[in-house]
């Protein structure tokens, strides 16, 4: 049975913090209690792969596609409780999400125009993009963390407000910071002709903004976290706020795995035999790293002459 302080409005349009940091009925503050240790641990893993990934624009594009297909996954469901709820629990969480969801929240598009930049080169097009992103194969972890989200919110229509919370107040609230390491990475964007860098940032960060500046994009914070708390204090009932948790908890997993899966693979590639992709990436490391190592140094040179001597055997072979 729900407390009073969880079934009891404390806040009106015109209090000025919504939630109170000290407000233990808040489903926010619930979902950040709970899932606090699993934030941890995700954020070190997550950050430390990103830092490798700022180096490397094939492995940071990868990231950025998998995030694609969660986020797509998450919006496609919104749309769908908001213009075609099929119960009446479907309808009633649709009316949750129109108290604090706007159209230009929603982060695949942004995602898409990202692409545009980082695939130019294999896809460049708008429909070659579009065919790639839907016929892409999910690899296994990133396909299970699709599949656990589509089927929660098809079970229980009231998890879709987990992914609201964690996934978008996420990118509220690092947008900014994401936003200034990459522009510190100067390779990282593929610089299109004609424009500054500042231009190309632009084009390649639409994922990370909210917004036309940092005043913006935190009013835009402050509202959505405001009009969460008021949609949702009183419209669900206490069983269903302890699913909102659990699937919050098991966002925090996913984005893990969905991460070490793209971290096992581009290691198994990398090394499973010489090739020109390896030798790109210790280039890469050379380009951000102030001083090199002498074992990356020695490993470069015997890669490089594996690298040469495979392709002189399969030179050989063809003549």
């Amino acid at each position: 049975m729900a407390t009073k302080s969880e079934n009891t409005p404390i806040y009106t349009q015109a209090s000025p913090v919504v939630p109170l940091p000290t407000d233990t009925g808040a489903l926010a503050n619930r979902i950040n209690f709970h899932t606090r240790e699993l934030h941890s641990k995700a954020d070190a893993f997550v950050s430390a792969k990103f830092a490798v990934a700022l180096r490397h624009p094939s492995i940071y594009r990868q990231g950025l596609l998998a995030m694609y297909y969660i986020f797509r996954s998450v919006e496609q469901h919104i749309d769908r409780l908001l213009r075609a709820p099929a119960t009446a629990d479907e309808a009633r969480i649709g009316e949750i999400l129109r108290a604090f969801w706007r159209p230009e929240f929603a982060r695949a598009p942004a995602l898409v125009q990202d692409f545009e930049v980082y695939y130019a080169a294999e896809y460049s097009t708008s429909a070659q993009l579009h065919q790639f992103l839907d016929s892409y194969e999910l690899p296994p972890r990133l396909a299970a963390a699709v599949a656990d989200i589509e089927a929660a919110a098809l079970r229980q229509p009231w998890t879709i407000l987990a992914h609201c919370h964690v996934l978008y107040l996420a990118l509220f609230a690092g947008g900014r910071v994401m936003r200034s390491a990459l522009s510190r990475q100067l390779g990282l964007l593929p610089r299109a002709a004609g424009l500054s860098a500042r231009e190309t940032q632009l084009r390649g960060t639409h994922f990370f903004t909210f917004g036309a500046g940092a005043g913006e994009e935190n009013k835009a914070r402050v509202a959505y976290k405001r009009a969460y708390e008021l949609a949702t204090r009183t419209a669900l009932s206490e069983a269903e706020k302890a699913d909102v948790i659990d699937a919050a908890r098991a966002d925090f997993d996913h984005i893990q795995a969905v991460m070490a899966e793209l971290a096992v693979r581009n290691r198994q590639e990398l090394l499973g035999s010489p090739s020109y992709r390896l030798l790109t990436f210790l280039g890469e490391e050379w380009r951000y790293r102030t001083k090199n190592s002498p074992q990356l140094l020695a490993l470069a040179a015997v890669l490089s002459a594996l690298f040469l001597y495979a392709a002189a055997r399969v030179l050989v072979a063809r003549a």
